[in-house]
């Protein structure tokens, strides 16, 4: 089957259903089945869920025609229904309308059943014929064996030949797979951990977004621009196997507990198409973000959550050409188990590198090295007489000595902005207080590269 192409089953799933006899094709003669229905006393079918269901099984019209795809969450149609003219794929509220009258027609069942007992039966049978066009897609190849994960973003990306680019291509394929392929035997709505997000960056017009969207699929592949900070940032995620963030200055700006929540996510709750309540549903989708900047990363916690890779020219038509094969390659590293969590050692470094200095650094930094004027340290401190590194310090006097605002303005944006720089830094806060108790005090985090000393 073709990637990004959906196949669709006809028939019911499993046999023995209510009034006996197998759905779809196999199902008893019109006259056999409908004695199971139950009537009233001048002899016409009763408005009931059992009747409902036992019509929507063995009708020559309605047997096997809903099936549940269960990785875009609607009730797909296998078939033009008989209600209204033209196929279509999906079930809708417009379609349950419709087919409670048809129901309900004096020529067919004289069934009075409201929208939403319809919508529910309906629903019912769709769960007999579930339906997954990734995972179905996935286990349907077969790897040549034949290396090609390991050198893709060299080869089709025209990216460094190193260890790092090798492991993030292997954890990145993985991922991927783990999301459709890996399933929690205690919570069934989890999907797989992954807690991190390629980015692919190179000048605009390389063809980056047409690579992922070519390695994914065009019908599995979305572009969020939203911010995960903006609800309908989660709209873009329903039924994608890949969510493209093109604009990764906007993300990267976010709140880090939404950039956090936004990649690390393993369920994302919503009211599916054919429900009437709220539910929770695997994530399935991973993420990739573009850029033509070279500096992005604001906060060092959230920052860590990326995986940066630079490319330059994308080979389009070998993705398009390699990508079953690469896809088969992955599916076989997913079930010898291997760890796609585990990032490359040199994500931390490629990160750093990634960071958009923020303009108190360089204050903060002369003036935890000692080298700031005399006259914003303490008097007597070895710091104003001799220059000397800061040993420890607080935050609320970084603001007040270092970058001379007035403790009437140190609001909860400066007191985090300071805090971010800190890490980046290399410092922590330790256990220790000053001024009374006050205030928790920073220290340099040891064999830190940025620890000031």
């Amino acid at each position: 089957m073709p990637l990004g192409s959906s196949k669709r089953r006809g028939g019911g799933g499993g046999s023995g259903g209510r009034g006996g006899g197998s759905s779809g094709g196999g199902h008893r003669a019109p006259g056999e089945w409908s004695n199971n229905l139950t009537r009233t006393q001048t002899g016409k079918p009763e408005s009931t869920t059992h009747n409902a269901l036992l019509v929507l099984e063995h009708d020559d019209a309605l047997a096997g025609l809903f099936s549940l795809d269960e990785f875009n969450n609607i009730v797909r149609l296998t078939r033009a229904p008989v209600w209204a003219g033209g196929e279509r794929d999906e079930f809708t509220d417009q379609d349950g309308t419709e087919l409670a009258g048809w129901l309900g027609s004096p020529t067919r069942y004289t069934l009075s059943v409201k929208r939403d007992l319809v919508m529910d039966c309906v629903e019912a049978m769709a769960r007999r014929s579930k339906v997954h066009p990734v995972r179905e897609y996935l286990t349907g190849l077969v790897w040549d064996g034949k290396p090609r994960i390991d050198d893709m973003f060299p080869r089709l990306f025209s990216a460094e030949t190193t260890d790092y680019t090798l492991q993030a291509a292997r954890c990145f394929m993985v991922s991927a797979v783990a999301r459709i392929l890996w399933t929690d035997p205690k919570v069934r709505h989890n999907g797989a951990q992954v807690d991190f997000m390629l980015v692919l960056e190179g000048e605009q017009g390389r063809g980056k977004t047409s690579a992922v969207r070519e390695l994914f699929g065009a019908e599995w592949y979305a572009e969020a621009n939203e911010s995960p900070s903006n609800k309908d940032f989660y709209q873009a995620l329903r039924g994608r196997w890949c969510v493209e963030i093109g604009e990764m200055e906007s993300f990267s700006k976010a709140d880090v507990t939404k950039v956090k929540q936004a990649i690390t996510s393993r369920f994302d709750t919503y009211r599916p198409s054919y429900g009437r309540v709220t539910r929770s549903f695997r994530r399935e989708c991973v993420f990739v973000g573009t850029t033509n900047e070279t500096e992005y990363l604001r906060d060092p916690t959230g920052g860590r959550r990326f995986l940066p890779v630079k490319v330059d020219k994308v080979d389009i038509p070998r993705i398009r050409e390699e990508r079953d094969q690469l896809w088969a390659e992955a599916v076989t590293l997913f079930r010898m188990g291997y760890a796609w969590w585990t990032l490359p050692d040199e994500a931390v470094k490629h990160q750093d590198e990634r960071f958009v200095e923020d303009s108190w650094q360089e204050p903060i930094q002369r003036w935890l090295a000692g080298e700031a004027d005399s006259g914003t340290y303490k008097p007597g401190t070895a710091q104003a007489v001799d220059g000397v590194p800061v040993p420890y310090t607080t935050t609320t006097e970084l603001l007040s000595r270092a970058l001379h605002i007035d403790l009437g303005k140190h609001g909860r944006p400066e007191q985090m902005r300071v805090a971010a720089i800190m890490k980046r830094l290399g410092w922590r806060h330790d256990r220790s207080t000053v001024d009374g108790g006050r205030a928790r005090r920073w220290v340099p985090e040891k064999g830190s590269s940025h620890a000031q000393t």
